[in-house]
Formats: structure tokens, sequence, C-alpha cells
């Protein structure tokens, strides 16, 4: 384990971080681990030894994000400094800025393709890079559709104020997560989004009317709408059909593409029993409703091993054997409030992380001879 150390911020030779560190990222061949922070610095590691190679001071302002390209050593990173940049590790060398982002860059993805998709924070904007093209295709948040959102309490329907996360399905298909609390899937064919999932993780739980007022018998008019959590962590299990996300009503969701990868659709909950679970409009599970006791502030949850104690600040999930063959590794980074500020605390949260472990389980074949593995 290294740690760093505040004191040494104006020492020009010091080989670790001087403030938070904000963002991990490990390549695939198990030789590199990278880190980001909010003192600039992005941080270049032997991933078996955890020995600095390199560090690289070019943002001019904090790392929120990496991505390396899948089969390669290509890193990407994303910063407050409006930038993305990137890089060549097995060079350890800089290779150039991507611009355009008119606001902090808070999330980055990429897959095989010299690409890499990110999110704009307040400038409410995905963008594609095409490296070797040097272009940009730019995506443009801030709809609600409308159609999904009749059962909703116009009150509590928020507009989208900033994306946060991004994570990509294929080549073709990512998908967005807002403060908002909504989860929009995007195509690279189309500016707007193909589907809006509102609300994905619930609603706050409502104020009291004397935590809302100074007065000391207020009505009940005066409390404000229950506002929407927002989606603080997205990923994917690439080229598949599996979303999760997470944010702080104490549970990690699983989403999937519908057949004609044109819809959003709940799956369930990670390392919940039951196979798939229906979502109530508050954002707790239909069979929650009797259960004593408070988890994340959400009253009427009981405290379960499935439980996310915290906010989720990021997921990262890899497949175990040949191509998934002994099932996933989901790990969950939660913390007592947000990676980038400290907007939300939780009651009773910790930092750590949580492990899920997903077996792969068979199912026989009802019209041949051998089984079929299926997670």
């Amino acid at each position: 384990m290294l740690k760093g150390n505040h004191k040494k911020a104006k020492q020009k030779n010091y080989q670790g971080h001087v403030a938070d560190i904000l963002c991990v990222a490990a390549s695939q061949d198990g030789k590199f681990v990278v880190t980001g922070g909010a003192d600039k610095r992005l941080i270049v590691y032997d991933a078996k030894s955890l020995k600095p190679l390199r560090v690289f001071m070019h943002h001019r302002d904090a790392v929120t994000g990496l991505a390396f390209r899948r089969g390669t050593n290509q890193l990407y990173s994303a910063s407050k400094d409006r930038t993305v940049k990137v890089w060549s590790l097995d060079e350890l060398a800089y290779i150039e800025t991507l611009f355009g982002h008119q606001d902090h860059v808070v999330d980055i993805d990429a897959l095989a393709q010299e690409r890499c998709v990110s999110v704009g924070a307040r400038d409410r904007t995905a963008r594609l890079w095409k490296v070797v093209e040097e272009t940009q295709l730019v995506f443009r948040g801030g709809s609600i559709d409308k159609k999904q959102t009749q059962h909703v309490d116009p009150r509590s329907l928020a507009y989208e104020g900033s994306m946060d996360r991004v994570a990509m399905i294929d080549d073709e298909l990512f998908v967005t997560g807002s403060d908002n609390g909504s989860i929009a899937l995007w195509s690279i064919q189309k500016k707007k989004p193909l589907y809006i999932l509102p609300q994905a993780h619930g609603l706050e739980e409502p104020l009291l009317p004397t935590e809302a007022s100074a007065e000391e018998a207020p009505t009940p008019k005066v409390v404000p709408p229950p506002q929407p959590r927002w989606i603080t962590a997205l990923r994917t299990l690439p080229y598949s059909d599996l979303i999760l996300s997470g944010s702080w009503d104490g549970h990690v969701r699983v989403w999937r593409l519908s057949e004609d990868k044109r819809k959003i659709e709940p799956a369930g909950i990670l390392g919940h029993p039951s196979s798939s679970l229906d979502l109530v409009p508050n954002g707790r599970d239909a069979d929650d409703s009797g259960d004593e006791g408070t988890v994340n502030g959400v009253n009427g949850t009981k405290a379960s091993p499935w439980l996310v104690k915290g906010i989720v600040n990021d997921i990262a999930l890899f497949e175990r054997g040949d191509r998934g063959k002994d099932g996933l590794c989901v790990v969950v980074g939660v913390g007592k409030d947000h990676r980038l500020g400290s907007w939300k605390k939780i009651k009773g949260g910790k930092n750590g992380a949580f492990v899920f472990e997903v077996p792969r389980t068979k199912k026989s074949l009802e019209n041949g001879t051998g089984d079929e593995d299926e997670e």
C-alpha cells in the first residue's frame, strides 16, 4: 500500500499524490496501474510492485476519470480543466489533448476502437472522440422523455442539470447518468437519446414540515417535493446487454437492454436473492415494505448483505476465467460523501468497497444433449 503526503505539495520531484485520489485504472495486461487526483497529477505505477514509474503534470486541474483502450496500453484521461488527454504507457509518453467540452469533464470510457466517450457535467453533453480522424460527435442532453414520465409526480420531475457518468455498451451504444436520476441510452447514429429511464434510483425521503420551515407550526404545504437521487456510478459489461448503476439508496441496480436494443429494462438488484424485482416509484423494493430499520436514510429498509451503506462512487467489474466461464466479479467503491464534493453525506456510511461474486449457472437444454452456461 502506498500513501501520499499533502505536506510535499511543493516538492516537484515527489512521486506521490498530495491531495485526494479521484480515479484509478489498471491496464488489461496487468502491467500498469494509473491514478488521477485533485492535485492535477496522473501517476503511473508498476502493477506488481506499485513502484511509481512516471508522474505527469500536464493537466491544469483535477484528474477526474481514466479509461484504457481495451487490449492496449493507450490511456485516456478526463479533467476539470475541460480537456481529454491521450497517453501511451508503453512509451510512458503524452500524445495529444482533445478540446471541446465547456465544463468539467467528469467521466470517460473506452472500448477496443481508438475512440472514447466523455461527459462534461453542466455543459450537458456527451462527446465521442474519434482520435485518428481528429473529429468529435456531440450528444446534447437535457431532454425529458414524456412518454416514460406519465406516472411520475410532475413536481419531482427534475430537469437534467449535470451529466455525470458514462459507460460504453458496444461500438454503437452507450449510456449516461445524470443528477436528475435518469439513465439515458444513446446511439452514435442519433443526436438524441433512444430512451430515458427516469428516477432510476427513486426519490429522496420527503422532509418533515419542521425541517423545511423555521415556523413553530408549519403546514405540509411548505415541504418541497422530494427530488431524485443522482446517478453517481455507472458501468456496463462491454459487448453485452448488462448495465449496473449506483446512487445512495442502498442498492446497486442491474439493468438490461431490450432485445431490440432501444430500451433499458430492470433486471434486479445486485446480490438480492430473488432473480428479478419490480421497481416502485420511491426506489424501494416491493418486498421491503414490511422491514424495519434504516439504510442511507431510507426508512423501512432492513439492513441486508446486499445493501450498500454509503454513496456508490464507482463500479468496476471483470470476468473470471476464459470469457467469463467462472462468472463475474463486481467491486463497488463507496464513501461517506460524493467523490467530487461534500454535497451529500450519508449517516452510517463507510469509506471502502463491497465485492460481489456473480457465479455462472448451468441451464439444461430442452432440445439438446449438453448444458448451456448463463449468468
